[in-house]
């Protein structure tokens, strides 16, 4: 939000002129501005405190709007945090919309994500695993894999893993009675309620599907295995792995709280281009944002560069992307 027409809102509000919507946007904006002299001069204590414990009312109802929702869901501390502080919304490019925040230090002891609106979500798991998580699928998984045999994670509904390789601690996938296992690889995994099978699908490496009673069976890049939940049945077939993971591009992606460096390699898949950066502090920037699905490579490196003080060349020739820091070039 623009400092000036948060002045402007907060006159209106002073000379209760201000609407519902405006009165809104001061409450979720004003913790940005609060320190600043022009704002501090114009409220009287009573304003402020007034001001503080709508924000304190307007956090608490959004967590228990996510609590009714869904008991099973238990919204990220780091969520929390960013709406207490109230961090900075600005559209760029018509692509989405774009936060900058610090990095919350606080680690919920079971994480849990869960994605109910439209654009598909990037997650970074512990171990520095990715998925992209279907728009209404939910993932469950540790805070840390640290001391822990097994990498588990337990899905509902449809997601992509590009998992990292660790062969003393093999990566499970948890969908109702089929379990999946990686050392380290690419697949799709498709377990959504109300459907009568459970589908895995492979784009690189490796992975054994099993259910409770058997290994189901053993996939390589362009296979899959369907298990029938009713039946318990499987088969396994050979497949164009592509065909099945085009839901990835059909929809706005959102990243959330995720540092540059991986948001550049979601990029780089996406558009087959190779991103490199020549200062490493950039790429451990973190940031949160949602880009349409028909954005650009230009518009979202455009909008991630202009909120982490860096900017980008591009060699179409040899399709290499760099990203450079602005200070450095001071």
């Amino acid at each position: 939000m623009d400092k000036q027409y948060f002045l402007e809102l907060l006159h209106k509000y002073i000379n209760d002129k201000a609407t519902d919507e405006e009165q809104q946007f001061l409450v979720k904006y004003y913790d940005l501005f609060s320190a600043e002299p022009d704002v501090i001069s114009l409220l009287n204590d009573d304003q402020k405190a007034k001001i503080k414990e709508e924000i304190h009312t307007s956090i608490w109802e959004n967590i228990d709007k996510q609590t009714d929702v869904d008991k099973k869901v238990i919204p990220l501390k780091a969520r929390i945090l960013k709406i207490a502080a109230a961090a900075i919304v600005m559209g760029i490019c018509g692509i989405g919309v774009l936060f900058l925040h610090k990095k919350s230090a606080l680690k919920p002891a079971p994480l849990y994500a869960a994605q109910k609106q439209k654009p598909n979500r990037f997650l970074v798991l512990p171990d520095g695993s990715r998925v992209i998580l279907s728009y209404g699928s939910k993932l469950s998984y540790a805070s840390s894999f640290d001391g822990l045999t097994k990498r588990e994670v337990y899905l509902t509904g449809e997601a992509f893993f590009d998992i990292k390789h660790n062969n003393l601690k093999p990566f499970i996938v948890h969908t109702g009675k089929v379990q999946t296992t990686v050392l380290g690889t690419a697949f799709d995994v498709k377990a959504v309620p109300g459907d009568k099978t459970i589908s895995v699908t492979v784009t690189r490496g490796r992975v054994k599907v099993s259910n409770d009673d058997k290994v189901l069976g053993i996939i390589v890049p362009n296979q899959q295995i369907t298990f029938d939940t009713q039946k318990s049945t499987s088969s396994q077939n050979n497949i164009e792995a592509k065909n099945y993971t085009t839901w990835i591009a059909q929809n706005d992606l959102s990243f959330e709280d995720v540092t540059f460096g991986e948001a550049a390699k979601i990029l780089g898949d996406r558009f087959k281009v190779k991103i490199l950066f020549t200062d490493q502090s950039i790429q451990s920037k973190h940031f949160t944002s949602t880009f349409a699905r028909s954005a650009s490579l230009e518009q979202e490196l455009k909008t991630i560069c202009e909120f982490n003080d860096a900017f980008y060349t591009y060699n179409k020739a040899k399709t290499a992307i760099t990203i450079s820091s602005k200070s450095s070039t001071n």
